[in-house]
């Protein structure tokens, strides 16, 4: 990647994140642009790469310098920024052709991978044979001309005599619904090419061959959704759309397509429309939902969206109480607390109903990005990263809300054996950390809170290993070091006592006496007229 335009009226967040950009690809050209317009005279200058742009902007927004750019460039792969609040705008920013977004505030983490995924895409793209291009050239016909015709109709929207020709070329009847066929399983290896290019072949026809006469159902792959199959059924009246017998086949269709092929198949069936010309693209998001929904659901492989609309509602939880018991529990190896919390997390996740799929997988992802810092500092950073991107692809790859859970836990059992296998080791290089850490700012106003969140610890774990491998407490060990410091002080400077009880960190120069002479016998002023050899406080 050679350049790259971070698009966001926020000044700070486009110059932190413009800044990890540089930090990750330092020989990348990254262009910073505080709204879509602005932008789009950029673009103007030559072209990018990547873009990523926030959705709400003034004097041009996201989706408009979306729809610009789909105009100058398809090859720029385009990422939109959004929060758990607007994922909606996302999920329509994706529908007209983001390549993926990313959740506030971004994480470093979040963007190194990121980053991966645009030059892997990139990459793959460069990699196309020239055979491949001429046959891509050779279906730039009038069957590819319908189906892209087809494709924006369902997702966006035609006009009157776009539609008409659609209506002449596919029979098309005033009602109808729409179906979505997914392959749930993320199997590239097995899958690419020939074996997806199989099983794309032959869905289509074994879905019509298993519907009435009576219904005209047209199928086709959008080039955006490659495990995705999108089919319209219309009928004469609403009411032979959907009807029990078409349910029934949906059924049998996907359990042939399963049984065939051993993969998993989620289908999703919309609402019937009486005028599927100017609500296609409403039908094709309640398919899309419907489909989603099985991941949540489980069981049969239709899902209809009249039986989960009323459950449909986006994500809104905050993750920060369970990130930090999760980090606590992995940290003090307490396994079946961390399978309890797994449990209830996952069963308050679907308390108030079922989130965008979306939506749901960036969120468990983040939320495993947040937790992973925990065992930054026992393993390699090469480790670390590797770590990472496993865990996004394992995540990504679940069929089933159930299997990501297992997946989840059994990720975060694996961050747990990381750190058991090298405490020992880590343990005694925190601790010297810490001691150096006490050497270097004994002086100031230093507490093993602050020293733990340093180290990445809780106070009371760092308490527990700071004592378990030095036999005192962190507070005693602190106030040995400034009492050796004040003894040296005495002998070798004429500084008054009080001087030297704030130069060495102690704030209350009675509370210095005090610990002085608990630990010598002598005041300071005592020890000094003796003008005794420093003593060693261990």
């Amino acid at each position: 990647m050679n350049r790259i335009m971070v698009v966001d009226d926020e000044a700070i967040q486009r110059r932190v994140l413009g800044k990890m950009i540089r930090e990750y690809l330092p020989g990348c050209e990254v262009v910073e642009a505080s709204n879509g317009k602005t932008a789009l005279d950029i673009v103007q200058t030559g072209a990018f790469d990547v873009i990523i742009t926030d959705i709400k902007m003034p004097i041009m927004d996201g989706f408009d310098f979306i729809e610009h750019m789909k105009k100058l460039s398809t090859t720029t792969r385009i990422i939109i920024l959004s929060s758990y609040r607007y994922f909606e705008y996302a999920q329509r920013a994706l529908r007209l052709g983001a390549f993926d977004y990313v959740l506030k505030p971004v994480k470093e983490e979040s963007i190194g991978l990121l980053l991966e995924k645009l030059r892997e895409s990139i990459e793959e793209e460069k990699r196309i044979s020239p055979e491949e291009i001429s046959r891509e050239q050779y279906h730039i016909s009038m069957n590819a001309y319908y189906g892209h015709l087809l494709g924006e109709w369902i997702q966006n929207g035609v006009s009157a005599a776009k539609f008409e020709e659609l209506e002449q070329q596919y029979s098309l009847e005033p009602s109808g619904a729409v179906i979505i066929t997914r392959i749930e399983d993320n199997t590239p290896g097995e899958l690419y090419p020939e074996g997806l290019d199989d099983i794309r072949g032959a869905m289509p026809g074994m879905l019509a061959s298993m519907l009435s006469s009576a219904n005209r159902v047209v199928s086709f792959f959008a080039s955006n959704l490659k495990l995705t199959m999108i089919s319209v059924m219309t009928a004469k009246r609403p009411d032979e759309v959907i009807t029990g017998a078409v349910l029934a086949a949906l059924e049998e269709y996907g359990q042939r397509l399963s049984g065939k092929y051993q993969l998993s198949f989620a289908i999703g069936v919309s609402n019937v429309s009486a005028d599927l010309f100017r609500e296609a693209s409403v039908c094709y998001k309640e398919a899309l939902d419907a489909a989603d929904s099985r991941y949540f659901l489980g069981g049969d492989r239709v899902v209809t969206h009249g039986a989960v609309s009323g459950r449909i509602a986006p994500l809104h939880y905050d993750f920060h109480k369970d990130e930090d018991l999760f980090k606590e529990y992995i940290r003090t190896d307490k396994a079946d607390l961390l399978l309890k919390q797994t449990d209830d997390l996952f069963r308050r996740f679907l308390e108030n109903g079922l989130p965008y799929r979306e939506q749901w997988l960036k969120s468990i992802i983040q939320l495993v990005l947040h937790i992973a810092p925990v065992i930054k500092g026992f393993v390699s950073d090469e480790a670390y990263t590797s770590v990472l991107r496993e865990s996004e692809g394992s995540l990504t790859d679940c069929a089933s809300f159930k299997e990501c859970q297992e997946q989840f836990l059994e990720i975060l059992r694996g961050f747990m054996k990381m750190m058991h296998s090298s405490r020992g080791r880590k343990h005694a290089e925190v601790i010297e950390k810490c001691v150096n850490y006490i050497e270097e700012h004994y002086t100031g106003d230093i507490s093993l809170e602050h020293a733990a969140s340093l180290l990445y610890f809780s106070p009371n774990y760092l308490s527990m290993i700071f004592k378990s491998h030095l036999g005192v407490s962190f507070t005693k060990y602190l106030s040995e070091v400034r009492l050796e410091k004040a003894v040296q002080l005495l002998g070798d400077s004429d500084m008054k006592v009080y001087e030297i009880a704030g130069k060495v960190g102690f704030k209350d120069e009675k509370y210095f006496h005090r610990v002085f002479k608990a630990k010598y016998g002598l005041t300071p002023d005592e020890y000094r007229k003796k003008n005794a050899l420093p003593l060693s406080p261990f």
